[in-house]
């Protein structure tokens, strides 16, 4: 925009300035010709007044020599009987034999300048006063005054462009404290605020995105605040659920349930902690491969009272993860979670992990009758009737971490989900 409007007015201004200096520069040409002709016409005209009154007089050519002096560059008297005074330029006297013929005043443009032949008759005879103007002398001057009005016509145009330079700063400058504001804002920074400045335009659009900056943070801590009430609110049947575990007579199951109140509990506390900082909790430190084994053996229970293979291999070992065990672990539930909810009772399935070009990842596949729709990842998207949160909370870990989420179907048609860590 800064740019633009300095060209603007660069090309506005030197269209002007072009419509105003060269009809100026015409001007002062003409003007110094006509005072070049002027001066010669006076010239010949007072050397014509002496002409007639020394040939009224009847006087020798050496006595009016004597009374008119030394003629300029460019005058000459011409007699009738073809004597001469002063020297002729080079194109001059090409009028003399013409104005001594009709006895008249010519004037006329020739090779090399302007030329004047003024006839002049006495009782004794006549003669012929000639000027010539070269064209040296026709326009000197005329090329400094020229280069002056060029340098003012310079001047001019930088002037309006250094002012529509600062102009389009005055106005550039808010705009991208407030672009750099939006970009900050869409980083996470929601106390990031802008200073309204003129023009009335931009401070309205600046006053603006306060407001709703301050509106967007208020939205963010009722929201926060409602996740963790709701989050809160589910300690009362989690308490309720440990006391009929501790009622399981077998002690390994006993153990088996409560081990899981507690990791839901624990669960449960670092959602609260995670909403109410605003951050995110996924941060950490693990090791991809006994992650998933630790976790696989809950559900290899789970996958033996239904009757379902469970395969659990890694290609590679000791796999670390800039990522918390529950980051990994609630990708690994969601997963294998969806393949319990989407695959009938004895359905096969299996985890693997590995690493490719130093990327590590978790493949979940099953040999079900694979993906309905193949845009299933985003978020309230499901296509067996479920809440459509599992793949979107395996996408957004993934995206966390630098990584990504993949779709795809095994030989036998069914379901591959591969994610990839940062």
């Amino acid at each position: 925009m800064r740019r633009r409007l300095a060209l603007l007015s660069l090309a506005t201004t030197a269209l002007v300035v072009i419509a105003l200096l060269v009809p100026l520069g015409l001007l002062v040409r003409r003007q110094a010709a006509d005072g070049a002709r002027d001066r010669a016409e006076t010239s010949a005209q007072s050397l014509a007044a002496l002409m007639g009154v020394a040939l009224s007089l009847d006087a020798s050519a050496r006595s009016i020599e004597s009374a008119i002096g030394p003629l300029d560059s460019g005058e000459m008297i011409v007699f009738s009987d073809g004597t001469t005074f002063g020297e002729s330029a080079p194109g001059q006297g090409s009028l003399v034999v013409l104005a001594m013929a009709n006895q008249s005043t010519i004037t006329s443009v020739v090779d090399g300048g302007w030329e004047m032949a003024l006839s002049v008759v006495g009782r004794e005879g006549a003669a012929v006063v000639d000027v010539f103007v070269s064209d040296e002398e026709l326009f000197r001057g005329v090329g400094q005054a020229w280069a002056l009005l060029a340098a003012l016509g310079v001047v001019l145009v930088a002037a309006a462009v250094l002012v529509a330079d600062r102009l389009g700063a005055s106005l550039v400058t808010p705009i991208k404290d407030l672009a750099t504001a939006a970009h900050q804002m869409g980083d996470g920074d929601l106390d990031v605020r802008v200073v309204p400045e003129d023009p009335e335009e931009v401070r309205e659009v600046g006053e603006a995105f306060n407001h709703m900056a301050v509106r967007l943070s208020q939205l963010l801590i009722d929201e926060r605040e409602a996740v963790a009430d709701l989050s809160h609110r589910l300690r009362t049947p989690l308490t309720s659920l440990r006391l009929q575990a501790e009622k399981i007579g077998d002690a390994d199951d006993r153990a088996e349930v409560l081990g899981q109140v507690d990791r839901l509990e624990k669960a449960i506390d670092q959602l609260i902690f995670a909403v109410r900082a605003g951050r995110d909790s996924g941060l950490g430190h693990c090791v991809l491969d006994e992650v998933v084994a630790g976790r696989a053996a809950f559900w290899k229970m789970l996958a033996d009272e239904q009757g379902r293979r469970l395969t659990v291999s890694s290609e590679a070992s000791g796999i670390e993860l800039g990522m918390s065990d529950e980051s990994v672990e609630a990708v690994l539930d969601a997963l294998v979670g969806n393949v319990f909810s989407h695959t009938d009772p004895g359905t096969a399935f299996a985890v693997r992990t590995g690493e490719t070009d130093h990327r590590p990842w978790l493949e979940v596949s099953d040999e079900g009758a694979g993906f309905p729709d193949p845009n299933l990842v985003g978020r309230g998207v499901s296509g067996r009737g479920s809440t459509g949160l599992g793949l979107d909370i395996a996408r957004r870990t993934a995206e966390l971490s630098g990584g990504e989420l993949h779709l795809s179907s095994g030989p036998s048609g069914g379901a591959v989900v591969r994610v990839w860590f940062g």
